[in-house]
């Protein structure tokens, strides 16, 4: 079984080759709430094709489409709650678009195109959620009248799914932890670093289809006390 990531930029050049029927899986990674076409490269389904997409949840297939056409008529019905009126079929092609996919839509799709001879395409479908929006503290436990260098920032994001947590002095990265560092609900990085400072420090939260950053304001966060 041969495993394939797919970007959009470079679809186009290689679908030739992906979409071959057969043991391929096409793996996608997709942003939560977008909506996603698992396009088989064919551009012209025998009309008398009988078209069928399954489903893998857990350990079975839940079939989702159904489609032949019936003295000359096209009937496509579409299955289960979980995908209420999310799916379309394009019947000239074999491929199935996804509106306003989640999370709980990740698995393997397989598509069945009957003609005669049963071909296969199957695709892997991995969401995720946006990344979060990462917090800055303070660990000190008075945010006034602080001595010089005693401030200590930690930003803090809700541990999801390959979630990783980084801070940036400047452009540098020069620290960073992910959830497999950490079974915690929630990631948290101290940021290291004698203040006042001459540095611009931003927090970043990402997984791999997005990310967020908050830059820290450290005369907001820690007021010095010159006196002290």
């Amino acid at each position: 079984m041969f495993i394939f990531w797919i970007t959009g930029a470079v679809f186009s050049l290689i679908h030739c080759v992906l979409f071959t029927a057969g043991e391929e899986v096409v793996k996608l990674q997709e942003l939560e709430g977008t909506t996603v076409t698992l396009h088989t490269g064919l551009t012209g389904v025998q009309s008398d094709a009988h078209i069928l997409w399954f489903y893998r949840s857990e350990k079975s297939d839940i079939k989702i489409v159904n489609s032949l056409i019936i003295r000359g008529e096209d009937i496509t019905d579409y299955y289960t709650d979980r995908f209420r009126d999310r799916l379309q079929l394009i019947r000239s092609s074999g491929s199935l678009t996804i509106r306003n996919i989640s999370r709980e839509d990740s698995g393997v799709y397989t598509l069945n195109i009957i003609t005669g001879t049963d071909s296969v395409w199957r695709f892997s479908v991995k969401v995720y959620a946006p990344a979060p929006k990462p917090v800055i503290r303070t660990r000190a436990e008075s945010r006034s009248a602080l001595p010089r260098g005693s401030c200590s920032p930690v930003c803090s994001v809700e541990n999801g799914e390959d979630v990783s947590l980084s801070w940036y002095e400047d452009k540098e990265r020069i620290s960073s932890i992910s959830r497999a560092d950490s079974s915690d609900s929630s990631l948290h990085l101290l940021l290291n670093r004698t203040f006042p400072s001459n540095y611009t420090y931003t927090c970043v939260s990402d997984n791999p289809l997005s990310n967020q950053s908050t830059q820290l304001n450290i005369t907001q966060l820690c007021p010095f006390n010159e006196g002290r």
